[in-house]
């Protein structure tokens, strides 16, 4: 009986624990998830900006575009593979950084990208790296490989 209120104290400190708020990383993962998994994957681009913030930039070698042109991107990405399938496959969040190692899947039925349609299947991985500020993602860093894509679509020769 003696050990009775120490187990009591034992379990209502791992109940408190467990009931703790999300941390700031664990909100910006869930932020990820939802863009890739329900915005990206679903096609639902009508939602891309709950998760932007206003001033969002994404950066890549040519330059950086704006929140609409990300979107623009996203929906020419969608244009041209209507089947598009994203996978987050692993993430990692640190301060006010969420890293992402995605795979995006489908088939190139359709003109966009700047492409024909092949009708080839493409699978590419890829890795996003975003800041956030407030819950929102602020920036946007990107990498894939363009070269497979264009030799998955059977626009240029695969070097094999």
């Amino acid at each position: 009986m003696k050990m009775m209120p120490l187990w009591m104290c034992l379990i209502l400190l791992g109940a408190s624990a467990i009931a703790q708020p999300a941390t700031e990383q664990e909100k910006n993962k869930a932020v990820t998830r939802s863009f890739f998994e329900d915005v990206l994957d679903q096609g639902h681009l009508d939602r891309y900006a709950e998760s932007h913030a206003a001033n969002f930039v994404a950066h890549s070698k040519d330059g950086n575009m704006t929140l609409q042109d990300d979107l623009a991107a996203a929906r020419e990405e969608r244009k041209a593979m209507p089947d598009m399938h994203m996978t987050v496959n692993h993430m990692i969040a640190e301060r006010d950084m969420v890293a992402v190692y995605w795979t995006a899947s489908g088939t190139n039925t359709h003109e966009g990208m700047g492409f024909p349609a092949t009708g080839k299947h493409i699978v590419v991985p890829g890795m996003t790296l975003f800041r956030f500020s407030d819950g929102k993602i602020v920036e946007e860093w990107s990498v894939f490989d363009m070269l497979s894509v264009m030799q998955q679509a059977g626009l240029l020769p695969s070097g094999k």
